[in-house]
């Protein structure tokens, strides 16, 4: 309850382990793991005490192997969902901003997956290769791009644009703009599954921070948010 005392909101990283968590025998492989059930229902009251006492919404990064009933639940509770463009997908194709639930934040990416830039070129995909770790072909990635085309219009030639433009114009209560995506950053922060391979959580952002907001690509992006959510507003 602290932490929400001065801010508007907080936001859970890895919402599941309220619910569970996968441990691993030492010395063992992850197949000789289980998971461990956490009192989920009163950890799930808590938090709500809280943010009611506090006035302040809860953000709760629900991705990943997502038990049975735990979106439901947590919106019963009126915290937010995490809903990421590049993983929102209806088999191969990419949903549609309708698609997307109201009490949840609409974002393009986030620090564990590819920033949009780097996805686009398949800069992640050349890092894992670079690194020995498993990496989908980059035909793969083409087709991605194709069904995000085809999801924001094939005529768009500016697809970071649009991609934006979605998450904004979709009914989810909040949308997000990465700082990594204002900069147009093509490295990751972190890359899941390295420690010593690389600088996780140390790369610094290439564009200062006194015009991280004014550059021409980022003012294009945050034009594309405040356009979606006007378009979302009339669809409602």
């Amino acid at each position: 309850e602290a932490n929400l005392r001065h801010a508007g909101g907080l936001r859970i990283d890895h919402a599941l382990g309220l619910a569970r968590l996968f441990l691993v025998p030492d010395g063992g492989k992850a197949a000789d793991g289980t998971y461990v059930a956490y009192p989920f229902a009163d950890l799930l009251g808590e938090i709500a005490l809280a943010s009611q006492r506090a006035q302040a919404l809860i953000i709760a990064e629900d991705l990943g192997t997502v038990p049975d009933g735990l979106r439901e639940a947590l919106t019963a509770h009126d915290m937010l969902s995490y809903r990421l463009l590049l993983l929102e997908r209806d088999g191969a194709e990419f949903r549609t901003a309708a698609r997307y639930p109201r009490r949840a934040v609409a974002c393009v990416s986030t620090h564990d997956l590819p920033t949009f830039q780097g996805w686009v070129e398949g800069a992640d995909i050349a890092e894992r290769e670079s690194l020995g770790l498993t990496a989908a072909p980059m035909t793969e990635r083409e087709a991605e791009l194709a069904a995000l085309r085809r999801a924001v219009g094939d005529n768009e030639p500016d697809l970071a644009a649009a991609a934006h433009h979605l998450i904004a114009a979709t009914p989810c209560d909040l949308a997000y703009v990465q700082a990594e995506d204002l900069g147009n950053e093509r490295v990751a922060v972190n890359l899941p599954g390295t420690d010593r391979e690389r600088p996780n959580w140390r790369k610094r952002i290439t564009t200062p921070v006194e015009s991280l907001f004014t550059t021409n690509h980022a003012l294009t992006l945050l034009d594309e948010i405040s356009l979606g959510r006007l378009a979302d507003n009339k669809a409602a």
